[in-house]
């Protein structure tokens, strides 16, 4: 009897620790220790990458969010200023409205080009030739219409609010905004309120000074992606040149001027010397002579991506809007215009616009 308990003691007992239940769903390898070991690092590793991916998402719907934000708070401030703002009354046949206001008492008294005086309304069209002084007769020294730099009543109250406007820039179905003038670096941060934005409100080169009728003026204003400030301008670059045809037209309302420019060239340029397509835009308010002026115009037209019969002449006022062009920083996106010429025949313009071809 105690020989068969022993055995059967033992029997028990081996039983106990090599015996374990059959799961036909979990076998018995998937739940060793040194298997749950193992599998408690994969998860962990699974786990920190959920944790890094939901960092992630958090953190783009908080960029994002902040991003939309900074829009919307320059588009309520560019909305109060566009309240006080009343567009001057279109006129057919005339580029320019002067305006009718007392001097401004703070800003000094204008330093024109040593050029003598235009007295005539047309534009003359100078021979090839023609350099120095003579070319130089061909540009306005002071605003037709307002020899003393009157400010427009339309600017008085908006200047109540920010005394750095100079202008407002119209593009139907494009743009409708404000122009400021500092520097070349606060309006890149600051919105139309003058409040700490990266939108950035739309601004005149420091250099450009609307008290000499510079022959260009240059604006400057950051490439949104959802279409703010210059963002809509890049649907200029569509290949077809629909866009272009269907927003030839840039209205341009200043403290001394209404006027409105034809657009004649878009192009991709690049602000690094040697670099394809170089174009330095950005110093070239005032011309000596024929020739830099013609090399000027000609050069964007070869690097516009459109083809155009629009001429421009001395004597004809630049308008130029740069901002950045995609993810290169060397490179601008330029839309040049001229100024419409008194009562210029707008039928053969127009038909100039729709013949206007992709390169």
């Amino acid at each position: 009897m105690r020989f068969r308990k022993k055995n059967i003691d033992d029997r028990s007992a081996e039983s106990s620790v090599t015996e374990q239940p059959q799961d036909p769903f979990y076998p018995t390898a998937y739940t060793s220790p040194a298997f749950q070991r193992k599998n408690t690092k994969g998860n962990l590793g699974i786990y920190l990458g959920m944790v890094a991916c939901s960092v992630v998402f958090i953190v783009s719907a908080i960029l994002l969010i902040n991003y939309l934000g900074n829009i919307h708070s320059a588009e309520n401030a560019t909305a109060q200023l566009r309240v006080l703002y009343q567009p001057p009354e279109p006129t057919d046949n005339v580029h320019t409205t002067a305006a009718t206001s007392a001097p401004d008492p703070v800003l000094p008294q204008a330093t024109a080009y040593p050029v003598t005086e235009r007295t005539s309304a047309t534009v003359p069209v100078l021979a090839p030739d023609v350099t120095g002084a003579d070319f130089l007769t061909a540009w306005p020294n002071k605003y037709p219409g307002n020899e003393q730099f009157f400010i427009s009543e339309r600017f008085r109250p908006l200047r109540q609010q920010n005394r750095d406007i100079v202008a407002w820039l119209t593009i139907d179905g494009v743009v409708d905004e404000p122009v400021f003038q500092r520097d070349n670096s606060y309006y890149l941060t600051h919105d139309a309120t003058g409040k700490k934005n990266p939108t950035g409100a739309l601004f005149l080169d420091e250099n450009c000074d609307l008290r000499t009728v510079p022959m260009q003026i240059l604006i400057h204003g950051h490439n949104m992606k959802e279409g703010a400030m210059f963002g809509s301008l890049k649907k200029y670059k569509v290949k077809d040149a629909a866009f272009y045809r269907e927003h030839p037209y840039i209205h341009l309302d200043t403290l001394y001027e209404s006027a409105t420019y034809v657009i004649f060239a878009v192009a991709d340029v690049n602000i690094i010397p040697g670099k394809p397509h170089y174009f330095p835009f950005w110093n070239q308010f005032s011309f000596s002579n024929y020739h830099d002026f013609h090399h000027y115009v000609s050069l964007i037209k070869e690097y516009s991506r459109y083809k155009t019969t629009i001429d421009v002449q001395p004597g004809d006022r630049l308008l130029t809007l740069a901002t950045c062009s995609g993810d290169d920083n060397d490179l601008r996106l330029v839309v040049m215009a001229r100024m419409l010429r008194p009562d210029e025949d707008t039928i053969a313009l127009t038909n100039q616009i729709y013949s206007a071809t992709a390169k």
